[in-house]
């Protein structure tokens, strides 16, 4: 016995079902713009709340007033609790339209089975439409908890906290200088393979150049037509600096680098080339999603954040994975220790106390390695800080 396809009764009918449709993908587009614009704010004033923080930290560096500061605070603390619960209701509204909207799914889903094929796709594509932007909303409200949750945090953050995170630029210029001591001391010790060709070739085969704003390192071969068969591009991004401190992550500022580093490198596909960022204050997550999601045949990108001593990049791509461990900074850990040790050497020498800022100067490390290493002191029973609320010109280790 044949199946055969139900029609409408009426052209009305099929109308109706459509109409209901581009309905609910119009209601669910405006939904997806409120929240866009929404997560807009939030990100915006999470900014504005980081930069008062931030500022306040080093005016204290510096040892000027931050009365002001401290009010500006307690202003923007009220202020967000305000436009928190704004944020809340607004959720709870949308909670309440996004159930309307599965439920007007539901019907239109029931009333598309009575209907024949080819005019059920037309719904069908409507309501696909109404599912992806649902979800867009879904991670854009869970954008705006994050970021509800960073500003928290930035609000209640110990201020002698924030001020680790601030770098003189004596700081970033220490920074600079370790790492590219550590990455040519890398170069000099490894051999290296082609992951195009194969190819392998010895420490001594690199030709290094070292700038103040970056190295490149290249293995060459061919003598009348030259050709890079590896090469290392490493780049270091101080970002904008206020007052003579630097503090902001770096960003969207570095796209375009990137990108012509990409359609430089396309050529040659033989040749491998690898182009590596470093940052002393860190990355953006917008940047640092990029770069993950970046895939080329023959070039790979590597984000460096000196601040976490962390690296970002495409860890689904093999020839990009096989490189990282070139320049992956030492560890906090690890500088911490080192700092620790020199320290303990000068308590033996018949040093009983130490300033956060003569440390930094004297060993040419941040200022965060040599509080960190302060704290470790402290925790082992070792002695004792003193911050400069207290009345000490810095933080004061004294040892016990």
């Amino acid at each position: 016995m044949n199946k055969e396809a139900m029609f409408f009764r009426d052209e009305g009918e099929m109308g109706d079902v459509l109409g209901e449709a581009k309905r609910l993908l119009e209601e669910t587009r405006v939904l997806e713009e409120g929240i866009k614009s929404q997560r807009e704010s939030v990100d915006e004033y999470r900014e504005q709340v980081e930069e008062v923080r931030y500022r306040q930290a080093i005016k204290e560096l510096i040892g000027e007033a931050v009365e002001d500061f401290k009010g500006i605070v307690a202003g923007m603390v009220n202020e967000w609790n305000a436009k928190k619960n704004q944020l809340e209701r607004r959720e709870e509204e949308i909670a309440v339209q996004q159930q309307a909207i599965l439920e007007a799914e539901k019907k239109i889903e029931s009333r598309i089975k009575e209907f024949e094929i080819e005019q059920r796709e037309r719904t069908n594509e409507e309501l696909k439409s109404i599912s992806e932007i649902s979800e867009n909303v879904k991670e854009q409200l869970d954008e705006i908890e994050k970021t509800k949750d960073a500003v928290d945090n930035i609000l209640t953050e110990d201020a002698e906290a924030i001020r680790d995170r601030v770098l003189s630029k004596e700081d970033v210029e220490f920074l600079r200088l370790n790492y590219f001591s550590l990455i040519q001391s890398r170069l000099a010790g490894k051999g290296v393979i082609n992951p195009l060709t194969g190819e392998e070739y010895g420490g001594e085969d690199w030709k290094i150049d070292v700038e103040k704003e970056g190295i490149i390192a290249k293995i060459t071969r061919g003598i009348i037509r030259e050709h890079i068969s590896v090469g290392f591009d490493i780049k270091f991004i101080i970002p904008e600096d206020e007052e003579g401190f630097i503090y902001r992550k770096a960003g969207k500022e570095v796209f375009n680098v990137i990108t012509g580093f990409i359609q430089a490198g396309e050529g040659d596909k033989n040749s491998f080339n690898a182009l590596t960022l470093v940052s002393p204050t860190g990355w953006s997550e917008w940047v640092v999603d990029k770069v993950k999601n970046i895939r080329s045949m023959n070039n790979s990108v590597y984000l460096v954040d000196l601040s976490e001593r962390e690296v970002f990049f495409n860890d689904g791509d093999k020839k990009t994975k096989m490189f990282v461990e070139w320049f992956v900074p030492v560890s906090l850990e690890e500088e911490i220790e080192n700092m620790v040790a020199k320290l303990e050497e000068e308590i033996k020498g018949g040093v009983l106390q130490f300033r956060a800022d003569k440390a930094t100067s004297k060993y040419q490390v941040p200022r965060k390695i040599v509080v960190g290493a302060f704290r470790e002191m402290v925790e082992e029973g070792k002695g004792e800080i003193i911050p400069p609320e207290e009345g000490a010109k810095d933080v004061l280790l004294v040892v016990r």
